[in-house]
């Protein structure tokens, strides 16, 4: 994997596809592989979003406004990163650090 240019935040990530979450308690990381919508990336089709030094993270699988593994958007406020679903789902994490990487 290596970093890429991808923004974390904003329109980029609409409409990518959480695939799977992975929780790493021995590194304290939490990995968010992602399928990035073709629209914003059409030669990057997989990513995962990183935190590292991971205190929390909640994930709700509510779908109040229906079942969708797509994000809808994607806000960072010093060490929380909140993932909102199109399900209407939020997912948050608090975390030293966030980055992106291309698979």
């Amino acid at each position: 994997m290596e970093e890429s240019e991808l923004n974390i935040e904003g329109e980029q990530l609409h409409d990518s596809l959480v695939k799977d979450i992975l929780i790493d308690r021995e590194t304290e990381s939490v990995v968010i592989r992602i399928t990035t919508a073709e629209l914003y990336y059409p030669k990057t089709r997989t990513a995962s979003i990183i935190a590292e030094k991971a205190s929390s993270i909640t994930c709700p699988m509510q779908n109040p406004w229906g079942r969708s593994c797509s994000i809808n958007e994607v806000t960072k406020n010093g060490s929380r990163l909140e993932i909102e679903m199109q399900s209407g789902d939020t997912i948050v994490i608090e975390a030293e650090t966030f980055k992106i990487v291309k698979e």
